[in-house]
């Protein structure tokens, strides 16, 4: 894996250039998403920290929608929790700082497409925002005070069939190093992460691979449930 800092630097400088188009054509700011979210994949990759990624408008689809996939797509899906920050956050934010500002938090589905090779390059793989396709949002939201990890469940099911379960050491016990992290990462580059920002805060389970005639339906408790069928 070639992650240098030049190319970090250079992967998200051409990511936020595509998120900047984005938002110019008319496409809402929605978020953001957090990829290589565990250390042992940061220290395995050489990477300083966890990558961040963007979420638009443009690929949210509202739970129970029908998402086309590309012919010959190689599709995973991803069990998120979400989380809606409550105000803005500056990059020097204190950790209390940072977990104040959050405000609610959701179930989500992430999906990604690793058709395209990249070559291990994490230049390329930050450009093409870490693999993103879709993301759903669930509609039932838990205030932020209210979430408590122990408390956590998950279901990720295929088809109706079980194929994964909540690994709680994907999931901190709060979320502010995260919301510390995208701030710091979006602030060297002249952005800022601001109230009304979402972030998928990285797989509370490991992806499962999904395909046409998929229907899939996540419940994460308090968290509600949502679902997806690919067609």
């Amino acid at each position: 894996m070639n992650a240098s800092p030049i190319k970090i630097q250079q992967g998200m400088r051409r990511q936020l250039q595509s998120w900047r188009e984005s938002v110019a054509r008319g496409g809402q700011r929605l978020g953001w998403k957090v990829g290589y979210n565990m250390q042992a994949d940061q220290q395995r990759l050489n990477l300083p920290a966890a990558m961040v990624g963007f979420l638009s408008s443009e690929r949210r689809l509202d739970s129970g929608a029908h998402y086309q996939a590309p012919t010959n797509a190689v599709l995973l899906i991803e069990p998120e929790v979400a989380i809606l920050m409550g105000s803005d956050v500056p990059a020097d934010a204190s950790a209390a700082q940072a977990g104040a500002a959050i405000a609610a938090c959701t179930a989500a589905l992430e999906l990604v497409d690793t058709t395209r090779s990249v070559n291990d390059d994490m230049e390329e793989i930050l450009a093409g925002n870490l693999f993103h396709e879709r993301v759903v949002l669930g509609e039932q939201q838990l205030a932020a005070n209210a979430f408590v990890r122990e408390q956590l469940s998950l279901s990720l099911r295929i088809n109706g069939a079980e194929v994964r379960t909540l690994e709680p050491a994907r999931v901190p016990q709060d979320f502010s190093t995260i919301v510390r992290n995208v701030a710091t990462i979006l602030a060297l580059h002249g952005e800022q992460l601001q109230q009304g920002d979402w972030i998928i805060t990285g797989a509370a389970a490991k992806p499962a691979p999904v395909q046409v005639g998929d229907v899939i339906t996540l419940a994460m408790g308090q968290l509600g449930t949502v679902e997806l069928e690919i067609i």
